[in-house]
């Protein structure tokens, strides 16, 4: 009996700590940066992760030193642009449903600041682009808006003609429930296998060629 009380007991301790909410305030400029809050003094850097030691970095450059000399010169990877990230959520939400609605009604934002300078290779192309963007940045709010809460916004997307490159900083502060980010994680993993075994039921099946016979086996047939 005792045993069921202490079963039942951490039970309901894990489900308390995991509804305390925790606290994230994330920060974008030239790259992304990640703090998380718990029970307001646990406090840690996510994003990016502990970088490695320089001399084990020195080592492995002047193993690959020689190899890069002989390779041929691979592709860089291209980063994914802001558009092509916020595009990428959508999708998602709308292939998970019900799990990542789950998600993002359970996150409450406090801030959101977006600072977009736009640039182009002339004044008539960044003026299109600028009308591009603001209405693709009104759309995604308003999609989001439906899903999440959303306390204070502070966007400013302003084109300059003479600059040669776009330039994007902002952050948000925001807190989520853990049990119910957990709950809806599931869900998507339920789904995400559903369909992962639909796809495998519904590919066509390889014919395997029948075993011929030998001239031989024929003859003495």
């Amino acid at each position: 009996m005792t045993g069921w009380i202490i079963f039942f007991g951490i039970i309901l301790f894990i489900l308390g700590v995991l509804m305390i909410p925790v606290h994230a305030e994330g920060y974008y400029k030239n790259e992304f940066s990640l703090d998380v809050r718990f029970l307001f003094f646990f406090k840690t850097r996510v994003i990016p992760m502990k970088e490695k030691e320089k001399k084990e970095e020195e080592q492995k450059e002047k193993k690959t030193a020689a190899k890069k000399a002989t390779e041929k010169p691979k592709k860089e990877k291209r980063k994914m642009t802001l558009e092509e990230i916020i595009d990428m959520i959508i999708d998602y939400v709308k292939k998970y449903g019900p799990g990542a609605r789950m998600i993002l009604r359970n996150i409450r934002f406090h801030r959101i600041e977006l600072f977009w300078k736009i640039s182009a290779e002339d004044a008539a192309a960044c003026g299109i682009k600028y009308g591009r963007i603001c209405g693709y940045i009104s759309s995604a709010l308003g999609f989001f808006r439906n899903l999440t809460k959303i306390e204070k916004t502070k966007f400013k997307v302003y084109p300059d003609f003479i600059a040669t490159e776009d330039e994007i900083y902002g952050g948000f502060d925001l807190e989520f429930n853990p049990l119910i980010v957990i709950i809806g994680g599931l869900r998507m993993a339920f789904v995400f296998l559903k369909d992962m075994f639909e796809s495998n039921k519904n590919k066509p099946k390889r014919k395997t060629a029948k075993p011929q016979k030998n001239i031989a086996q024929k003859e003495s047939a």
